[in-house]
């Protein structure tokens, strides 16, 4: 299984960082490049965009700040919603494409997205986190 992780700060790195270490084959995702660093020294690949991963990728993980920024990855023009669409217009094998939901975001916003992310085709669950940066680090959150 190929996972994307999108949203690199203080819980998503190393959130990402434990699937990593857990054999996942996974590519990363963060406005600032530098987040992904250390993962990619330890065998993470590198996405452009969102859309692209949720073209490539058999489950994407968003780890945002905030609604906003949920929205934005999901709605841009070069986002997950547009990877969707682009990889339900080729067809494939598998399953659904699956959306985790790990963002600081409510119950009104996930649920607006998952509908959208049900219409391209994908399936959507929300996954809240809580524990901190240190539990997180560890595997244990």
């Amino acid at each position: 299984m190929r996972v994307g992780f999108i949203g690199l700060g203080n819980v998503g790195s190393k959130l990402a960082g434990s699937l990593l270490r857990n054999g996942f084959d996974l590519v990363v995702r963060d406005l600032d490049r530098s987040a992904a660093a250390a993962l990619e020294a330890a065998g993470a690949g590198w996405i452009d965009s969102p859309a692209e991963m949720a073209e490539d990728a058999d489950m994407v993980i968003t780890c945002l700040p905030s609604p906003a920024a949920s929205a934005a990855v999901m709605e841009d023009d070069d986002g997950i919603l547009a990877g969707l669409a682009a990889r339900a217009g080729r067809g494939g094998d598998g399953g659904p494409p699956i959306w985790a939901e790990m963002s600081t975001t409510d119950e009104a916003e996930v649920r607006r997205l998952a509908g959208l992310v049900a219409a391209a085709g994908g399936a959507a669950v929300d996954c809240p986190v809580s524990g901190g940066c240190h539990r997180a680090a560890t595997g244990n959150i």
